[in-house]
């Protein structure tokens, strides 16, 4: 990881010290056709100036700098200190702040997914009032905003969409040579894949290890690796549980994922298990790779001729679907998705929800997920997909296949338990991965491990939280 202007795990004190532009000073107060900045703006000035501390990761905070000093200007609330820490990091930081009901947090910025477990511990604070009271709404794509919310309450405001979208080599598709080898071989066309099938086929085709080239870039470690296994059960038709929160995993649409999941490994680098998102984007970049289902924010890293050898030799195109359920789905997944989440135990809590909301307006928000450095907070709004300068940072081709992938986007579990629900699945694949594990015991161990996990946070309890989770999902087969 390259040094942030944040130290980490440090604590950042006093004024931001920033130039930025105003609004008008002296203004009437604002009419009924202000727009949802100015009521924000009112709004926040009824419950006073303060400063706010938080607890959010270097890379997504530095951009977020002037949008914050504009709505301290207006407001006289602005950022006391935050703490530095991983967004990989915050859940477990997080649940131990709930536990202990400390007001030492205003807000944290963390995987949203984290929503319904925080609010189960009694630590997060609705947000409803605060949008009510100043116009907010989210501009978002197909129901996205479900994922902010839980058990009839709002209580997230997105800063980074973090969809997957799938990534192929233009280059190497599109080579006449290639595409004769393929068309012969096969009697079909050398194309980007609709399926988890024919990705797998291609990767196998055009990978060359002799010239480090592997035809996969997915994440196969303990802690990313079940991100794609989520893609690949929800296109087979999969969803982990039924009705009464039995697990429903172990599957012929839990197998299928299993296999393709596993066939990963042919096509892969041998040292895949071991890597996370600062081996691979790398890789992505120099060349090293045919095609993967990876984070969006790589096709910034991928425009950059500073980071990349690979300046506009990819298609960005939706990930690969299944036909297994006897019909074409296709499903990405935004995980972790990045969200500030506000105390409910804070005396700063009005102030910490107005300023989230403030930093969640499409207006605002272009400037940070467009930040050319610090490229954490990646596209989400309705408003990004329309601006200039965002579209410049992923290029045209980038940003239309991220609101396409979105159309689509689902959650990984999405209930009180998240974390010991991810991680007992997460652990048997990577041993099936590595070969500690028999493929055949992936979903049946897991299943028996699931099972202990609902019985010690309540199967009422979840029953209830299994309405947030669908309303998450997406409702269509395909984009439109």
């Amino acid at each position: 990881m390259s040094k942030f202007d944040v130290t980490r795990r440090g604590f950042i004190e006093g004024g931001l010290g920033l130039t930025v532009a105003n609004f008008v000073p002296g203004s009437a107060p604002f009419a009924s056709a202000a727009t949802m900045e100015e009521q924000t703006i009112a709004a926040a000035k009824k419950v006073g100036a303060a400063k706010v501390n938080g607890m959010i990761w270097s890379p997504y905070f530095v951009p977020m700098q002037p949008v914050i000093a504009e709505f301290t200007k207006e407001t006289g609330i602005g950022i006391g200190g935050v703490q530095d820490i991983s967004i990989f990091d915050a859940p477990q930081r997080a649940m131990a702040e709930a536990l202990s009901r400390s007001p030492q947090f205003d807000f944290i910025h963390i995987d949203s997914n984290m929503i319904p477990s925080l609010a189960s511990a009694g630590f997060l604070e609705p947000l409803d009032e605060y949008i009510k009271n100043s116009g907010f709404h989210y501009d978002v794509v197909a129901g996205y905003d479900n994922f902010m919310k839980y058990n009839g309450h709002t209580y997230g405001v997105p800063t980074d969409g973090n969809v997957h979208i799938q990534y192929t080599r233009k280059d190497l598709i599109d080579n006449p040579d290639n595409k004769k080898r393929f068309a012969d071989k096969f009697g079909t066309e050398l194309k980007v894949a609709d399926t988890w099938e024919e990705n797998l086929r291609l990767q196998e085709f055009l990978m060359d290890p002799s010239k480090d080239l592997y035809g996969s870039g997915n994440l196969r470690n303990r802690a990313n690796g079940v991100t794609w296994w989520y893609m690949i059960f929800y296109s087979a038709g999969g969803f982990p549980f039924d009705d009464d929160m039995k697990p429903t995993l172990n599957t012929p649409a839990g197998q299928y994922a299993v296999d393709i999941y596993l066939q990963d490994k042919k096509v892969n680098h041998p040292e895949a298990a071991n890597w996370g998102t600062p081996q691979m984007i790398p890789r992505i970049a120099q060349g090293h790779v045919v095609s993967c289902q990876y984070w969006d924010g790589t096709c910034k890293t991928i425009k950059n001729p500073k980071q990349s050898k690979t300046v506009g030799q990819f298609y960005y195109s939706v990930v690969p679907g299944s036909k297994f359920s006897g019909k074409m789905l296709r499903r990405s997944i935004s995980s972790p998705l990045a969200a500030i989440l506000i105390n409910k135990y804070s005396p700063r809590k009005a102030q910490a929800a107005y300023l989230a909301l403030w930093l969640g307006s499409g207006k605002n928000s272009i400037p940070i997920v467009s930040d050319p450095v610090n490229a954490f907070n990646d596209a989400w709004s309705n408003a990004h997909f329309a601006a200039p300068q965002v579209i410049n940072a992923y290029t045209q081709e980038g940003i239309d296949a991220i609101k396409k992938n979105f159309e689509i986007v689902c959650p990984p579990i999405y209930l009180t338990g998240y974390l010991e629900f991810q991680d007992a699945l997460g652990k048997n694949l990577s041993e099936a991965y590595v070969g500690q594990l028999a493929a055949k015991d992936v979903l049946k161990n897991t299943e028996n491990e699931w099972n202990k996990i609902v019985g010690r946070i309540g199967r009422a309890k979840l029953k209830k939280d299994l309405v947030s989770y669908k309303a998450a999902m997406t409702k269509r087969d395909v984009p439109a």
